[in-house]
């Protein structure tokens, strides 16, 4: 990981009551100290291990407060966003303040991010000549359970891509609706792709260890989907579920920058395609994958009357066994 910049703000407000504090830092802190490093690229793995979900800007929230996602002065913008959230936040009682950490960083893509950190054990960071942190100090911060978090992918955001850039994650509670709306979210679900993503994954990720035949994980996916009555996917417990590991799925994706929510619901056709489709007629047995119907596979004429299959393969070792 190579980090860029960091800059942490505190918003002081307690849970139900009104009325909010913020103490902003004038200066980055230090990014080639060792327990800056550390607490960076724990709140990043930490943030990985979570149900991400993905998303892309709506047009208030961070799109209004940064005008270049290629050169981002962070002191400045971290203020202006840090000052945003506590003006959004103090009159909503249900909402507690934190440590909010942002930081600029390039491990696989470029991404800036913002974590917001409550939980301090007890321990209180210590303010330096009153423009930033102690550094020995923020090594108090919980990293492992911090409450919200978004990691925004620069270079997706700044390509042609028509990917989802934004990753949202739920920590320890579900995201809260002020910080969605403080991020600034466009929250249109796109199911089909992530349909056609997981289809891809399961036609190029490892096999599970023992497991011979990808058309055997593919129909372990579509029993594992179909036997829950929402039809609801959570990469995660899927993982889990095929590989005895949460992370397998997740570790793909993001070495893969494969688009994906990581929750989401898979239905109809979409869940179909990953179960062979097999027909008895006429003493007749065809079977085949979905993606083998097409003009150039396996096609139905037009009046029904006539099953087309085009495969060189198959004529020949029909012809083979005449």
């Amino acid at each position: 990981m190579d980090i860029k910049s960091v800059v942490i703000h505190e918003i002081k407000k307690q849970e139900t009551v009104t009325g909010a504090e913020l103490f902003l830092t004038t200066s980055e802190l230090d990014k080639d100290n060792a327990d800056v490093k550390a607490i960076i690229s724990s709140l990043d793995e930490s943030f990985s291990k979570k149900t991400i979900r993905r998303a892309k800007f709506a047009d208030d929230g961070f799109k209004s407060a940064i005008t270049d996602f290629k050169n981002i002065n962070l002191v400045a913008v971290s203020a202006a966003l840090a000052q945003k959230l506590k003006d959004g936040i103090q009159n909503i009682p249900a909402a507690k303040g934190g440590y909010l950490v942002f930081c600029t960083y390039k491990s696989t893509r470029m991404f800036l991010s913002v974590f917001l950190v409550r939980n301090t054990s007890g321990k209180l960071l210590k303010r330096a000549d009153g423009k930033t942190w102690d550094v020995e100090s923020i090594m108090y911060l919980d990293v492992d359970h911090f409450a919200m978090g978004v990691r925004i992918n620069l270079d997706v955001l700044n390509s042609e891509s028509d990917d989802r850039y934004i990753h949202l994650v739920k920590g320890n509670t579900d995201i809260s609706d002020y910080f969605e709306n403080w991020v600034g979210v466009d929250d249109t679900k796109q199911e089909a792709k992530d349909g056609d993503a997981l289809y891809e994954i399961a036609n190029k990720i490892d096999l599970p260890e023992g497991m011979a035949d990808r058309d055997v994980l593919k129909k372990q996916i579509f029993d594992y989907v179909n036997g829950r009555p929402s039809k609801i996917v959570n990469l995660r417990k899927l993982s889990d579920y095929l590989y005895k590991d949460s992370d397998k799925i997740a570790t793909y994706c993001a070495e893969n920058d494969l688009d994906i929510d990581g929750e989401f619901k898979l239905s109809g056709a979409q869940l179909k395609k990953f179960v062979k489709v097999s027909v008895t007629a006429g003493g007749i047995k065809l079977e085949a994958s979905r993606e083998k119907f097409s003009a150039s596979g396996i096609s139905v004429s037009e009046d029904g009357s006539i099953v087309h299959i085009r495969s060189k393969e198959l004529a020949d070792a029909i012809k083979e066994n005449l």
